[in-house]
């Protein structure tokens, strides 16, 4: 039988975001999911979010992995709810800096591509499974101007499957409208469990 391989990312912190809930749920999950669904298997990294890392560490990992698809966790610290990327832009902030102090190149991320590229692995059902957390999961078509997006971008540009989901920031207090970490993490373990049972 041979075996299908899901690539899952996160990042580590940034300016802004020092503590990356995506970095800690690319640690955890490997202890929350089995070695393989249904002869699919888990490849884990956390990524380093800086703009020269897109091709020589994001890309390179994906070359080397060589995965069948490709899901990228990131946190936007303005967002309550759990949001699946469906459209990758090619735009990028040239005033935001990343963990090394840089800023995108360019505003555009392909001077001749085309305006968008769709996301292409199945969001709503990965939305519906989700969901079964008990955490809010929205369809987004706005991964924004920073690495998410461009990250999303370059590998869909591979030809791979690929899709990119924004977690909301730790919550820092009792009343804060955030959902709690492990809930998080349980609304990714059924997602990436669904995900491996439709590729099987």
């Amino acid at each position: 039988m041979t075996t299908k391989t899901i690539l899952v990312t996160g990042f580590s912190g940034f300016p802004g975001m020092p503590i990356n809930p995506t970095a800690t749920l690319v640690q955890r999950l490997p202890k929350r999911l089995p070695a393989r669904v249904r002869g699919v298997s888990f490849r884990f990294a956390v990524l380093p979010p800086e703009w020269r890392a897109r091709e020589s560490v994001t890309q390179a990992l994906i070359r080397d992995v060589d995965p069948d698809c490709v899901v990228h966790f990131g946190v936007d610290g303005k967002r309550r709810a759990i949001n699946i990327e469906t459209l990758a832009r090619n735009w990028a902030s040239t005033i935001r800096a990343d963990s090394a102090g840089d800023v995108a190149p360019s505003a555009l991320l392909a001077p001749a591509g085309t305006p968008d590229r769709p996301s292409t692995l199945p969001v709503q059902h990965m939305q519906q499974a989700a969901s079964r957390s008990g955490v809010d999961v929205r369809l987004s078509d706005n991964a924004g101007d920073y690495l998410c997006n461009a990250t999303l971008w370059d590998t869909l540009g591979t030809g791979r499957p690929a899709v990119f989901v924004h977690v909301p920031a730790f919550p820092r207090g009792r009343f804060e409208n955030r959902p709690a970490y492990h809930a998080v993490e349980d609304a990714a373990v059924y997602m990436l469990r669904d995900l491996a049972l439709r590729m099987s």
